[in-house]
């Protein structure tokens, strides 16, 4: 009988430590300065529509007129941009677009990595946002 209830002790905490990181979340916070928001036009290099954040490649010409390559992170999920019906998909952005990007940068210096906030894809604003409102999750702006 104690071998019983040893197992299923056992059972039990690697079922606990195991099932842990399903309820672990990263904050962005952590990682990107929410008190500053920076601008950047540039022109798309790649886009990665991705799970759990679609990313963001481009290509910024930098204050010495140097060729600067950036990444941003999308806040909402592939899943969340599909249900706002404003047609997010893997071809909603091409490498050559012009976009302009509003977004908080990285809180580690010289980084040229930021989340993104407002996005305007050859002059047409694409909501990173569920634009009906209600629950927007953590892509609240």
């Amino acid at each position: 009988m104690k071998q019983y209830w040893m197992s299923c002790t056992a059972l039990l905490l690697g079922t606990l430590l195991l099932s842990a990181s399903l309820f672990a979340h990263h904050g962005t916070n952590v990682s990107y300065q929410g008190d500053k928001m920076i601008t950047l036009n540039g022109v798309m290099t790649e886009w990665s529509f991705s799970y759990p954040h679609p990313q963001l490649y481009f290509d910024v010409k930098g204050e010495n007129g140097e060729t600067e390559h950036w990444a941003a992170e999308l806040l909402p999920t592939p899943i969340m941009m599909k249900s706002y019906g404003v047609g997010w998909s893997k071809e909603s952005i091409k490498p050559g677009d012009q976009i302009t990007l509003v977004c908080n940068p990285s809180k580690v210096p010289g980084a040229r990595v930021c989340l993104a906030k407002k996005l305007t894809i050859n002059g047409k604003d694409m909501p990173l946002t569920n634009p009906k409102g209600g629950g927007g999750g953590e892509g609240k702006q």
